[in-house]
């Protein structure tokens, strides 16, 4: 098969709605960078495939309803697979996911230990805030399991997006979520907690 057939193949055995990258065709067809860009292009043209973001593609899902793209939150694990980042919902997303807050975000927002620019998802944008205390926090979280990683950092956002005073009041919320991870996630995400977050462990404690 020529190479324009093996990317209209790999596309045609993904499932509707997923996303895959330029580097896995790359990979999967063993190079022709340069030629798998210029099918996937042609292939776009032809509304068999969304860009997404630089190397980032999905194979949309048509409904009768018109296009269904990926859900912002399966974007954002592959950017953070495919990146090296580790990245999680802005912090009135977590409060509302501990049961600290009713409230939720009108937009997809991501708190993230590196600088991404925004990606427009059809008439959705992700935006991303860097935080340097977070991707500090984040350091010091090294060597949990991943989704024992995901909680305790959604702990830290959640606690710093409240403030003392909210996270006080909702205190059964943050102590049950804490009680989910073990002693050693426990004991690194206390350790996390200085400077003008220091009050955070009197509530988690």
């Amino acid at each position: 098969m020529s190479i324009e057939e093996q990317v209209a193949e790999y596309v045609k055995h993904r499932p509707y709605g997923s996303i895959f990258t330029h580097k896995q065709l790359v990979n999967h067809l063993g190079g022709h960078g340069s030629r798998i860009s210029q099918c996937l292009n042609e292939l776009e043209k032809a509304k068999v495939v969304v860009p997404i973001e630089r190397g980032l593609w999905q194979r949309p899902k048509q409904t009768r309803f018109g296009i269904v793209l990926a859900s912002p939150e399966k974007v954002v694990s592959v950017l953070e697979r495919e990146r090296k980042v580790f990245a999680v919902p802005s912090g009135a997303k977590v409060l509302n996911e501990l049961g600290a807050s009713t409230q939720l975000p009108m937009k997809p927002i991501f708190i993230s230990n590196k600088r991404i620019q925004p990606i427009t998802l059809g008439k959705t944008i992700i935006q991303f805030n860097y935080s340097r205390s977070f991707a500090s926090a984040v350091e010091g979280l090294a060597g949990l399991p991943i989704g024992e990683k995901k909680l305790a950092a959604k702990l830290w956002v959640a606690l710093e997006y409240a403030g003392e005073s909210h996270a006080a009041r909702e205190k059964h919320a943050f102590v049950k979520a804490f009680s989910e991870l073990t002693t050693k996630g426990q004991a690194k995400l206390l350790a996390t907690f200085s400077g003008k977050l220091k009050w955070a462990k009197q509530v988690l404690e």
